[in-house]
């Protein structure tokens, strides 16, 4: 059992990223794996790179452990320790102690670093980046599934416009959505709906989709959220035309027969996007938008000469959008 568990892990590590979330889940999975081969309670030391010394860092890694067979040592913000201090790290590294795994955390470190370069021999190494724009709610989904949940692909979207792109806040707001869901593995959109809307302020995101799905009650009632919390209907009127004017370009596309990934190309958005946009747009002729957004433009003109209460304006418009011909008997 124990030869196993030392199987593969190296004796020292050096990890580094902006995103604090990813950081500390590695050096969790580390301490997991080395706790199968050592009492951490007597085996484990921790410094701040910002203060410590390396020589008592080196002097701790090269320590004998007690009763185990290896100790941990993590150093954390090593980025910060002097270059005389890392330089003395990069020293040990070329022949570290074999009984002790040292991870050194960084928020950044350049490759060509002697430190890099020494841990690199030894395959240490790891860059712990925050996923691409489109590649958030995959994340999402895979955070889920670490916790032994499965969460679909639309409650995925759905959080991260509500939430943002904070892997902390995103853990955060998971956390809140298991501990609503109970026993049940299985999590949907109406799970994440009930958590966040509940947690989070209204998002713009979430009044541009009810919009989209000519939910007109629901988007009053965020209007009136984000309007309470501050935004200026100006602002929403802008992303609002600017919402409009993308589910007229996916409708046009989807009336060409135009697949996902061809759309993608077109409009430039990521895959999750793009399809949010089109179970949108299928709710509409592409009549009913362009009608849309000619009545935007006549509001637009309204507001700017001050004929009439702006707010009240703007939602008979959000109304007559929703409710334009054609919208009754749509799923």
């Amino acid at each position: 059992m124990a030869s196993n568990a030392l199987a593969g892990l190296k004796p020292v590590y050096l990890i580094w990223g902006k995103e604090e979330l990813l950081l500390e889940q590695a050096i969790a999975r580390l301490r997991a794996r080395v706790a199968e081969v050592a009492d951490l309670d007597f085996n484990f030391e921790q410094f701040d790179g910002a203060t410590a010394e390396a020589a008592t860092v080196i002097a701790a890694a090269n320590t004998l452990p007690f009763a185990s067979d290896r100790r941990l040592v993590v150093v954390r913000d090593v980025d910060k320790m002097s270059a005389d201090g890392q330089a003395l790290l990069a020293q040990y590294a070329l022949d570290p102690a074999e009984t002790t795994v040292l991870v050194l955390v960084a928020t950044t470190i350049s490759r060509s670093s002697k430190l890099a370069k020494a841990i690199e021999a030894l395959s240490g190494v790891s860059e712990y980046e925050a996923p691409r724009a489109r590649e958030y709610p995959a994340w999402v989904v895979k955070h889920f599934g670490a916790k032994g949940r499965e969460l679909d692909r639309e409650a995925a979207e759905f959080l991260v416009r509500a939430v943002g792109k904070d892997l902390r806040r995103l853990d955060t707001e998971a956390e809140k959505v298991i501990a609503y869901a109970g026993e049940r593995r299985q999590i949907g959109r109406e799970d994440v709906e009930a958590v966040v809307a509940q947690t989070a302020t209204a998002s713009i995101f979430e009044y541009l989709d009810a919009l989209g799905a000519r939910q007109a009650a629901t988007a009053l009632r965020l209007l009136e959220e984000l309007i309470a919390d501050g935004e200026s209907l100006f602002a929403i009127q802008g992303m609002t035309l600017r919402h409009l004017r993308s589910l007229i370009s996916v409708r046009s596309l989807l009336d060409r027969g135009l697949s996902i990934r061809e759309m993608m190309k077109v409009v430039r958005g990521a895959e999750w996007q793009v399809q949010n946009q089109v179970r949108q747009a299928q709710r509409y002729e592409e009549a009913e938008l362009t009608g849309a957004l000619r009545a935007a433009a006549q509001l637009e003109a309204s507001l700017k000469t001050g004929v009439g209460d702006p707010r009240l304006l703007f939602e008979r418009w959000v109304i007559e959008t929703c409710e334009r011909d054609g919208a009754r008997g749509r799923g």
